[in-house]
C-alpha cells in the first residue's frame, strides 16, 4: 500500500488587519513559487497576557485560559473520563503536565506534544485592536492536521476563518511563537495512496 504525500510547494502571502467590523477584507496576493516560505501579517498584535490559568467565569486573556476551555470538537483529550472529570479539567491538567513542549505565555504561544492516541495542539492567540482575541489552533494525530481560526465572546466559540484570507483545506498555516506573522503554504499531493491485496 502506498502512503499519500504532501509537499508543501507554494506560498500564498497576505497582509491582514484583524480588526472590528468595519474593516475591509483583507487583500490577498499570490507569491511566486520559491524555496523559502512567504508569509501573512497578522495585524493584531501577539497577545502579552496575565498568567491565569482558570479564567473563573471571566473572559480569556491567555493561551492557556483559551486552552483550558477548548471544546472537544476541536481538541479531544484521549484520557477524560467524562462521566467522573467534569469538562475533562483532570485530564487536561495532566495533559498539560505530561505533554507541553513550548507554553511561552508573554506571547500567546503553546505547543502540547502527542503520543500514538493522543492528537498534538499547537494554539496561537492574537489581540486585535478591539482587545478581543483571534485563537489559531492546529491539531495533528496520524496523517491528519487540522486549522481552526475562532473567536471566543460570552462564552461561546465562533468560526473566525472568514478573517483569514483564502483560509481552507488546501493550505497549511504555520502559527508564530512571536511576532504576527504567519506563514501560509498552499499543499500539494504528489502521490495518492492506492491499496493493493
Amino acid at each position: 500500500m502506498k502512503i499519500a504525500t504532501l509537499l508543501i510547494s507554494s506560498v500564498v502571502s497576505f497582509s491582514c488587519a484583524a480588526g472590528g467590523g468595519s474593516s475591509p477584507r483583507p487583500e490577498v496576493q499570490p507569491a511566486a513559487k520559491q524555496t523559502s516560505a512567504g508569509t501573512a501579517d497578522v495585524s493584531a498584535k501577539a497577545a502579552e497576557p496575565q498568567v491565569s490559568p482558570e479564567t473563573s467565569g471571566n473572559e480569556p486573556k491567555s493561551v492557556l485560559d483559551f486552552f483550558n476551555i477548548l471544546p472537544e470538537k476541536f481538541f479531544i483529550l484521549e484520557g477524560c473520563d467524562r462521566a467522573a472529570d467534569k469538562d475533562c479539567k483532570k485530564a487536561r491538567a495532566d495533559y498539560l503536565k505530561t505533554f507541553t513542549e513550548v507554553a511561552d505565555i508573554k506571547n500567546g504561544y503553546f505547543k502540547g506534544g502527542c503520543d500514538g492516541a493522543q492528537s498534538c495542539i499547537e494554539m496561537a492567540i492574537f489581540k486585535r485592536p478591539d482587545a478581543s482575541y483571534l485563537v489559531g489552533v492546529l491539531t495533528s494525530g496520524e496523517m491528519i492536521n487540522d486549522f481552526y481560526f475562532l473567536d471566543y465572546a460570552g462564552g461561546k466559540w465562533n468560526d473566525a476563518s472568514s478573517e483569514v484570507p483564502e483560509f481552507g483545506s488546501k493550505n497549511w498555516y504555520e502559527l508564530p511563537r512571536v511576532g504576527t506573522t504567519m506563514k501560509v503554504f498552499e499543499k500539494k499531493v504528489i502521490e495518492k495512496a492506492t491499496a493493493t491485496r
